[in-house]
């Protein structure tokens, strides 16, 4: 009987396989030949099209836009880059998470830190108001229920005190411009030994250090007189030479936002704007260097989700090879411009925030100026709009700058002016109010 089926069903099957794989070989030539793939390539044309699920932003997400480290003395350090690999925030992932699943909550308070920065501290603080149940839920807690019920809506940064004796309490503060709400930890349970055997607050730098103004969680340094650093220097990679722009050029630095950059139709519009569309989506170069991306992709069914749509907006701009900075999340406005979830990055370099001087108008009659470096619209999982500024910046470090002793005693910052050009030089400037608080 098997024999029979075998002999009968077999042959049937091969003639299928055989037949499947002659129409895969010509339509694989059909890709790689009639539509002109570049460089003939079918693996990038095949990862473009069929693009693998976003990654897990969560822990991106409430990753704080810079860590403010104190042993006590009145003296801070600040960190900018490299937080992803931080050691203190390792650490203050761990004892955040730990407050959320156990912490005992103590008291709600008018906020003064001039209480809390008498002790050792680490502040993860953040560039905007972080809403507390989506800030629970992205730690992997199943409700925010530990902070809602203490009364806490939102806060901008969280400040922990480790233990100064081996296995004593651990103290949290969740912390807003008007209040403050305090949290203990007990070395009692199962919670990991690592927290409470406390952690080596170092300070970074000795010539390069804050102190707190007076205003909540906002620090001016204290550099010495001789003080020098390297300046940022612009460059646009969309220019085939400084100052310069060609249509081709421009076309091979934004074909990776098409799926496949044969059918890209290209020109020069009213304006001088440069644009490349085909049938689901369309990339602008505007003459206040900013880069514009358009989808009109059907969208999904799956119900808008905050991290979704912040890991959606996460990979795409990871996926843009001309985003080259260290950036991070500088606010998010749900539902905002009436569709999706959107999301403002910012840069950071040479341990400092790199902002806005004012927002950019992307038109003369723009009613929505960029007023972030990056800027990131997404609907259902999926991104239907991107704006950035076109310019990228690195550490010149052939070029030494001063700072004068009265700028130092401000906060600091570089910042993006309105006339930014390749080769411009931008030096440390007082900026008006620092991000979070």
């Amino acid at each position: 009987m098997l024999d029979t089926i075998r002999n009968r069903y077999f042959p049937v099957a091969k003639s299928l396989a055989i037949t499947g794989l002659a129409a895969l070989s010509i339509f694989l030539t059909v890709q790689l030949w009639l539509v002109h793939i570049p460089n003939h390539s079918f693996f990038p044309y095949l990862a473009a099209r069929f693009t693998s699920a976003a990654p897990d932003g969560a822990s991106d997400f409430v990753r704080p836009f810079r860590i403010i480290s104190g042993t006590g003395d009145g003296y801070f350090d600040i960190t900018y880059n490299g937080i992803s690999d931080s050691q203190y925030w390792d650490y203050g992932k761990n004892v955040i998470t730990t407050v959320l699943q156990s912490g005992h909550f103590i008291a709600q308070m008018e906020t003064d830190m001039s209480r809390i920065f008498t002790e050792p501290v680490l502040i993860f603080q953040y560039a905007f108001n972080m809403d507390s149940t989506i800030f629970a839920q992205a730690l992997g807690q199943r409700t925010g229920a530990t902070l809602t019920d203490a009364g806490i809506a939102n806060f901008c940064a969280v400040v922990v005190v480790p233990p100064q004796i081996p296995n004593s309490p651990l103290v949290a503060y969740f912390v807003r411009e008007d209040y403050t709400w305090q949290f203990a930890l007990a070395p009692t349970g199962r919670r990991a030994l690592e927290i409470f055997n406390g952690i080596d607050i170092v300070p970074l730098n000795s010539y390069r250090r804050f102190v707190a103004t007076g205003e909540t969680l906002v620090f001016a340094p204290r550099f010495h007189e001789n003080f020098e650093y390297h300046p940022v220097l612009v460059a646009n990679p969309y220019e085939n030479h400084p100052g310069s722009l060609s249509l081709t050029f421009i076309r091979r630095q934004v074909e990776h936002f098409f799926d496949n950059p044969a059918t890209i139709n290209h020109g020069i519009g009213t304006g001088e704007i440069y644009t490349f569309n085909n049938r689901t989506t369309v990339v602008r170069y505007l003459p206040t260097n900013i880069v514009e991306y358009v989808s009109f992709r059907t969208m999904g069914r799956n119900p808008t989700n905050i991290i979704s749509d912040f890991s959606a907006a996460l990979a795409f701009v990871n996926s843009d090879p001309n985003v080259t900075n260290e950036f991070f999340l500088a606010g998010y406005d749900r539902h905002g411009h009436g569709r999706g979830n959107v999301f403002w990055f910012d840069y950071v370099i040479g341990n400092f925030p790199l902002v806005f001087e004012e927002g950019r108008a992307t038109g003369p009659e723009c009613n929505a100026p960029l007023r972030h470096a990056i800027e990131v619209v997404v609907e259902r999982g999926r991104v239907i709009r991107y704006r950035k500024i076109a310019h990228i910046f690195h550490i010149d470090t052939s070029y030494n700058n001063r700072l004068m002793p009265a700028i130092a005693e401000q906060p600091l910052g570089f910042v993006i002016g309105p006339g930014l050009r390749s080769n411009d030089h931008i030096g440390l400037q007082v900026i008006e109010a620092e991000q979070g608080g």
